[in-house]
């Protein structure tokens, strides 16, 4: 039976709306691998700290991260392993509707897409955990 509870539905527009920023979704699926400390988010998504502040502060607001103090820096986890879940579906249903779309672009050569910057993840991080993986000699 769908969900009629206002309060129920504000919360989901407030996460679904939280899950809209590509931004966002990329901070996410870092954080599906253990928690992330906001300069490895930094160096990983090549994005200013200001910027990657800005949004944990609307995926907290959203309920979707939390965050520990570990001495100086503050680490930020999953709230809810169930998020990746959601990643998981949208990555799918965005999958399935670009293999739709090249179909469509091949017949129609008008229709392009943008492309996406790609940004390189080796070497670049120095947080507390990526230090000690290199320390260790382990790949980041």
């Amino acid at each position: 039976m769908p969900e009629t509870d206002p309060l129920i539905i504000k919360n989901a527009t407030r996460i679904a709306r939280a899950l809209s920023h590509p931004v966002r979704l990329q901070i996410l699926n870092e954080l599906r691998q253990g928690g992330a400390y906001v300069m490895h988010l930094t160096a990983v998504l090549g994005r200013p700290q200001a910027n990657i502040s800005q949004h944990l502060m609307v995926l907290r607001e959203a309920g979707l991260v939390r965050d520990e103090r570990e001495g100086m820096s503050v680490i930020y986890y999953l709230r809810d392993s169930r998020v990746g879940d959601i990643i998981d579906q949208l990555m799918q249903i965005a999958r399935d509707h670009a293999s739709q779309t090249l179909l469509a672009s091949a017949s129609h050569p008008e229709m392009e897409t943008m492309p996406l910057r790609r940004r390189s993840r080796r070497g670049r991080c120095r947080c507390p955990r990526c230090r000690r993986q290199a320390e260790r000699g382990e790949s980041l």
